[in-house]
């Protein structure tokens, strides 16, 4: 009788993935030398400056979105850890005891 379970052992499976990479920069580098190849040496139409014009104008207005949009989340979460600080600070100056009588007079229903 063989006993196969006790000659398993536990080995890593392997998987033929090789991950890709997406570099945008480097697109778009290749996307100018394109443009700029096919000129070769020729004055620029208007709408070949419209065109990279365009490109220019919407790379510098992502960016400058972007880091305005980190820069609003970064200023709220120190807001909010300001808030958290004062309320802390508030709580261990005047005490529990008034937060307890201002919970129960607020939730407590008073008995008629």
């Amino acid at each position: 009788m063989k006993f196969k379970f006790l000659k398993n052992t536990i080995r890593n499976k392997r998987f033929n993935y090789t991950p890709m990479y997406y570099d945008e920069q480097k697109e778009y580098l290749a996307l100018k030398k394109a443009q700029y190849s096919d000129l070769g040496g020729k004055e620029q139409d208007g709408e070949t400056r419209k065109a990279i014009l365009r490109q220019e104008m919407s790379t510098s207005w992502s960016r400058a979105q972007y880091s305005a949009n980190a820069r609003r989340s970064a200023n709220m979460r120190v807001i909010l850890l300001i808030g958290v600080i004062l309320l802390l600070g508030y709580l261990m100056l005047y005490g529990v005891d008034s937060v307890d009588t201002v919970v129960e007079k607020v939730w407590v229903k008073p008995v008629n």
